[in-house]
């Protein structure tokens, strides 16, 4: 498979090299680009897909809206449903979601062919299968746990300080962290306000931060993405950062194209870099708190109108 080191996939990990050998005769390469659908909804399962070289997201409805829940990279594995419920149709669409992607592909007909003429190899599948579901299935149910639990925080609270705590309370539970904070951001003093903070001694809630000073927000305030970053990587700039961390995401709470603020996590707990995954799950959950950001604002902004009109203007009212 020009170099693709089949024994290494998810699917494959427990067998010998004669049963790759035997899979592999099996086996098609397809090539794939932006957009393009691997599989669609509704439509008959009738292959399992291993990604060699790109990336393959999977979307699924959230309250009003889509949500990415998982996103499949090099060496993973999808459309395992077919080798487990024959003629089953899939629940999603999965689409390609890198410039370009190369597959390798199993056929229904040739894994039954598998399973009849060489059984035990066709077991050590089912069992890698099986294996790679329970993770899967643990990362989903903890995204899908998190943005319910996100929903019901901004729903239940009307204090933005209380919202911002809870909120990555519940983050650090399914991506436990050394640090964090959350901020918002104001484009009429171009000032962003520590609204929690934890692991950050020398940021406390109510710290400001000057956006145009900030060579990392800045940039994300005008060019709003989620982003990670690694400390080997940075410019000697970014080591002045009060936030510095080894290993650092950053997630703009955008609403309108316009970042209204911030969430960051820094050092996960493990030592692990951050993934593409927790990139996806602060997305989410930074897409929930917009709405609930800028109704605090406007908010905000109301009551100092009230105050001002009764303590200047109306004293003995």
């Amino acid at each position: 498979m020009n170099g693709f080191n089949l024994e290494l996939t998810p699917l494959l990990r427990n067998l010998n090299k004669a049963e790759i050998k035997i899979v592999e005769n099996f086996l098609i390469e397809k090539n794939y680009t932006n957009g393009d659908l691997i599989f669609k909804k509704d439509a008959i399962r009738d292959k399992v897909v291993i990604v060699k070289n790109g990336l393959v997201q999977l979307k699924t409805d959230v309250a009003d809206h889509q949500e990415t829940i998982a996103l499949f990279k090099d060496g993973d594995f999808l459309g395992e449903m077919a080798f487990l419920e024959k003629g089953s149709k899939h629940n999603h669409t999965l689409e390609v979601a890198s410039p370009r992607l190369t597959t390798i592909e199993l056929s229904v007909y040739n894994w039954f062919k598998i399973l009849k003429q060489h059984p035990v190899v066709a077991q050590k599948i089912y069992h890698n299968i099986a294996v790679d579901l329970k993770k899967r299935l643990d990362h989903a149910n903890n995204k899908l746990v998190t943005l319910f639990a996100g929903g019901k925080i901004i729903a239940s609270y009307d204090n933005l300080t209380d919202i911002s705590q809870h909120i990555i309370e519940v983050i650090n539970r399914v991506i436990p962290v050394n640090k964090a904070l959350f901020l918002t951001a104001s484009s009429t003093s171009q000032k962003l306000t520590v609204r929690h903070s934890f692991g950050y001694k020398n940021l406390p809630i109510n710290t400001y931060l000057n956006i145009n000073k900030d060579p990392l927000l800045g940039k994300l305030y005008l060019e709003p993405k989620t982003k990670i970053f690694y400390k080997h990587d940075w410019t000697k700039e970014y080591n002045e950062l009060p936030y510095v961390a080894n290993s650092l995401i950053v997630a703009p709470i955008i609403l309108t194209k316009k970042a209204i603020g911030f969430i960051i996590l820094g050092d996960k707990n493990n030592g692990r870099d951050f993934s593409m995954n927790n990139q996806i799950l602060l997305d989410a959950i930074a897409t929930q708190i917009a709405p609930a950001l800028e109704e605090q604002r406007l908010s905000n902004l109301k009551a100092s109108a009230d105050d001002l009109k009764r303590v200047y203007i109306e004293p003995f009212a």
